[in-house]
């Protein structure tokens, strides 16, 4: 029998307060009652929208931070928690104008953004660079060679063998991997709206409860409407991710592959536990497949992430078990203990590309005067902020120049639909067919 919130579940769109990320002392924005007047109206108060108001109003920009809910309550508020210190694959670099270099650049020296951040404005988002590992089942090449590419640039990560990933992981079932001792984990949730306060402090004016129902010119500015008041502003950059279900510059929609993912967080783990697995607090991740990633937070809970199965995005129990039979086979240890479910909760993230972790993040200009910041996928803790600075440094400087992204006119992609269907019914029942089996030569 469905349930009233079955539908919720599957379009990633049950209340923010079910992520295990939600603290209760977060601050709720008032909604726009009025007619207001910025240089720059910034619709979408997740960690792109966050930044870039926090960096505008740094520069003294006047703006205005408009959003349809509460800060946060999107994929900022319901990713895994990773701060991840290096840029995937980014699949049209090699046609940029500079082959991307100068994102690659910025990345290098931004890469601790969010530790940054955090430590500037005061913000407690349980942010520590504690570093990541990547384990696998055996010895990849591709590996090896990121690692050594980095390591290049100046970053701290080696190759590691199953001796090193014991004592790392605590566990003996991965022989190959790469530890990132750069990176780590943060509370998204906390970390979004700590940037919305601090940007609040430098005077930008917040509003939550205000969903934008147009954005329309008025002579050479625009003005965005919303139920009860309105922004005029001489530029508008839209950081709504997906897009999905606005009625303005309903073009946008189209520009990106969406995908439904699911979070379990643990309740905290007893003290034994806490002694066997990962005893070096590193965040893990899987490879090459990333079925279970790991973050053991502040609160001694482990946070994990994957995809949920095709109209079964409701059973909590479904993908806590899977969780729950990883640990039992990773770490023995944990079937003696009790381990309890604490929130599950579903999200939808946006994608650029057809091509499972290959996204790339797009600045579009729908208009003169409009630009928009979407389509963050794996990343976005670190590379949504640090791109939101770069647009919002852009703009006050007038020094569009400086942009990072190449701007593009929004264009739909074909088969919207194909990377979600490829993902949920392929390629991730795969990957836990794959780890029942103690891992193939994948």
């Amino acid at each position: 029998m469905k349930r009233p919130d079955d539908d919720a579940y599957e379009a990633g769109a049950v209340p923010i307060v079910r992520s295990g990320w939600v603290a209760g002392d977060v601050r709720a924005w008032p909604a726009l009652k009025s007619d207001i007047d910025v240089d720059v109206a910034v619709v979408g108060a997740g960690v792109v929208g966050a930044s870039v108001a926090l960096h505008l109003a740094e520069r003294g920009v006047r703006v205005a931070l408009v959003e349809a809910r509460q800060p946060g309550d999107g994929a900022s508020g319901r990713n895994a928690g990773q701060v991840l210190p290096y840029l995937g694959k980014l699949v049209d670099r090699a046609s940029w104008p500079d082959r991307g270099q100068r994102l690659l650049d910025y990345f290098v020296q931004h890469r601790n953004i969010v530790f940054e951040l955090c430590e500037r404005h005061g913000i407690d988002a349980d942010a520590a660079p504690c570093g990541m590992v990547g384990a696998a089942y055996r010895e990849y090449a591709s590996m090896t060679k990121n690692v050594r590419y980095w390591r290049g640039l100046g970053y701290d990560v080696d190759v590691v063998d199953r001796g090193g990933l014991r004592e790392l992981l605590g566990t003996d079932r991965y022989s190959f991997g790469a530890h990132w001792r750069e990176g780590g984990r943060v509370n998204p949730h906390r970390f979004t709206n700590g940037m919305v306060d601090a940007a609040a402090r430098f005077g930008a004016l917040v509003f939550g409860d205000s969903p934008v129902e147009s954005c329309v010119p008025v002579g050479r500015r625009w003005c965005v409407r919303t139920p009860h008041g309105g922004v005029t502003a001489s530029n508008v950059v839209l950081c709504t991710n997906g897009h999905a279900g606005n009625a303005f510059f309903p073009e946008l929609a189209g520009t990106q592959y969406p995908l439904l993912a699911c979070g379990v967080a643990t309740t905290p783990l007893p003290r034994p536990l806490l002694d066997v697995i990962d005893p070096a607090r590193v965040v893990m991740s899987q490879y090459p497949l990333g079925l279970f990633p790991l973050v053991l937070d502040g609160m001694n809970r482990l946070v994990s992430a994957t995809i949920p199965a095709p109209g079964r995005a409701d059973e909590a129990g479904r993908y806590f078990g899977y969780l729950l039979r990883y640990l039992n086979r990773t770490w023995p240890e944990t079937r003696d203990h009790a381990i309890g479910l604490e929130a599950y909760w579903t999200g939808m993230t946006a994608n650029s590309a057809p091509a499972y972790q290959a996204g790339s993040p797009r600045l579009y200009r729908v208009a003169d005067g409009v630009f928009a910041l979407l389509n963050f996928g794996a990343g976005g803790n670190v590379i949504g902020p640090m791109l939101g600075m770069n647009l919002a440094h852009a703009l006050a400087d007038d020094r569009h120049q400086d942009l990072l992204l190449p701007v593009q006119t929004p264009v739909s992609v074909a088969s919207p639909g194909r990377f979600e269907w490829k993902i949920r019914h392929l390629m991730i029942p795969l990957a836990r067919f794959i780890d029942r089996l103690g891992g193939l030569r994948i």
